[in-house]
């Protein structure tokens, strides 16, 4: 392999590399919001929701 295909595809890792970086960020920012909006909603994690997201109520949950 020469070395402008190692330096492309070293380039595309770090990006691949910072993309997964957000990525986590992401997913641990999206957490602490459903925790935040659980918690909102006074929530006990093994409580079955009363209402959805938007405020519809759930029918037939129970």
């Amino acid at each position: 392999m020469n070395e402008q295909a190692i330096s492309l595809l070293q380039q595309i890792l770090e990006q691949q590399q910072k993309q997964t970086a957000l990525l986590e960020t992401i997913a641990s920012q999206n957490l602490a919001l459903i925790e935040a909006l659980a918690e909102d909603q006074g929530l006990n994690p093994e409580q079955q929701p009363m209402s959805y997201l938007s405020g519809a109520p759930v029918h037939g949950g129970r």
